[in-house]
């Protein structure tokens, strides 16, 4: 498993492509969209990701999820490889998904702990997981509740998959620091 984190637009879903394409040596390619296409400015960016993908020389198979792993790819082969992008958006989809149906805390809980046990899962399969991630902790602590406890989330989840990563990196201004 690789964690790939930087900030917004700093380079890591690009760098997060080409190693994935440098894995690919007949392996199945998967990228893993978590973003939802709510308003034009996320319509846009999805376009640009997929345009992107498209004049990559590599066979992406795309698949879409908000908050559940479909079922399609829960078992994978051992050749695969996984760009899961991104853990901020999939958290958001999350909460969101927590607040629209005004569910129990739990639910939270429940979400993250089916993640984290697919991102292991996958991994004992033998699958290459390459999960990025936007850096948004440098910012102070907000006013708002629900902020702070995104990123208390978010915080949490980065140690748990950096601790259960082999290798881990962050990309500011298309420079890559390798961590672990």
């Amino acid at each position: 498993m690789i964690f790939i984190t930087g900030g917004v637009r700093s380079g890591k879903s690009a760098f997060a492509e080409k190693y994935a394409r440098r894995l690919d040596e007949g392996n199945t390619l998967y990228y893993v969209a978590t973003g939802v296409s709510f308003d034009e400015e996320m319509k846009k960016r999805i376009v640009r990701h997929q345009q992107d993908r498209e004049n990559q020389n590599a066979n992406w198979t795309t698949v879409e999820m908000q908050v559940e792993v479909p079922a399609a790819i829960r078992q994978l082969s051992n050749d695969a490889v996984v760009l899961f992008e991104c853990v901020t958006t999939w958290l958001s989809n999350v909460l969101y998904t927590y607040e629209q149906k005004n569910e129990s805390s739990e639910y939270i809980d429940n979400c993250i702990g089916s993640m984290q046990k697919q991102l292991l899962t996958w991994r004992k399969q033998g699958a290459t997981i390459i999960v990025v991630s936007n850096e948004v902790l440098d910012e102070l602590p907000s006013q708002y509740d629900e902020v702070n406890l995104y990123r208390k989330l978010l915080g949490e989840l980065h140690q748990w998959i950096v601790q259960n990563s082999d290798e881990a990196y962050e990309v500011q201004f298309q420079l890559v620091q390798r961590w672990k």
